[in-house]
């Protein structure tokens, strides 16, 4: 073999077998269909679309949160992401993040969040009502190195079982949990992981129907009607109204 066909054909090999690695950074996160006066904002990537954060029991901006020492070993911390911002966490166990006081979602349905995973990994989501001492978590997801995932979560599904007020599911949360619960504390995470959009909305199409008529049509037979502050309403008030503890806008 002549020495210059020697060369080439080792070069071919080495470009061959040359490793790819895995994205170390997320692209810019996917874009929120929803108007921000139809959405609870806790944490928005486009932070100038969505500069309203929704306040806690106390007045405070949801995501002015802290994340209490229960023994946790990952940290998290404000980061950005192409165009968007985004919380990273680094070397994730699992992170509770508590809000200075509850952050009541009663007037929404659907809770949505988009993640962000280095390598393929698994996450699940806890919320937790200090006052009566609620905790409901959801199943595991997972997630697909390199990919955003948005997820949203059915918070007036069967195995939530929320205190009520007038028979209306009262969505108070104190402390939002990633990781941990159904998923071991050493199970081995990415090196780093992101979310954001963390919301509330009453979009019913994210899981699959037509919208906020589709769960109309589910309401019980004695069409009962309650606004969002538990009193009894008839077909002619507009806005956000619960029958049999479900929710839907009247127009």
């Amino acid at each position: 073999m002549k020495l210059s066909t020697q060369f080439l054909t080792l070069a071919t090999m080495v470009a061959v077998t040359v490793p790819t690695f895995a994205q170390t950074v997320p692209d810019t996160p996917p874009a929120i269909k929803w108007d921000a006066a139809d959405v609870a904002v806790i944490y928005a990537a486009d932070q100038d679309k969505f500069p309203e954060v929704f306040k806690d029991s106390k007045g405070n901006a949801a995501n002015d949160w802290t994340a209490p020492s229960w023994g946790q070993k990952c940290v998290f911390s404000d980061d950005e992401c192409g165009d968007g911002a985004a919380l990273r966490i680094d070397n994730l166990d699992f992170l509770p993040l508590q809000f200075q006081a509850t952050v009541d979602l009663s007037e929404y349905r659907f809770f949505h969040i988009d993640i962000w995973a280095q390598n393929d990994d698994q996450m699940c989501i806890k919320f937790q009502n200090f006052w009566p001492g609620e905790k409901f978590v959801t199943e595991v997801y997972d997630l697909k190195g390199g990919e955003w995932k948005s997820i949203d979560i059915d918070m007036d599904r069967a195995d939530f079982t929320w205190s009520k007020k007038n028979e209306i599911p009262q969505h108070c949360i104190n402390v939002l949990q990633f990781g941990g619960e159904k998923i071991a504390n050493d199970y081995p995470h990415s090196p780093s992981i992101y979310l954001t959009n963390i919301m509330a909305h009453n979009d019913a199409s994210v899981i699959g129907g037509s919208g906020i008529g589709s769960i109309a049509a589910d309401a019980s037979a004695d069409n009962t009607l309650y606004n969002i502050f538990g009193q009894r309403v008839d077909k002619s008030y507009k806005g956000i109204v619960i029958s049999n503890g479900r929710k839907f806008i009247q127009r």
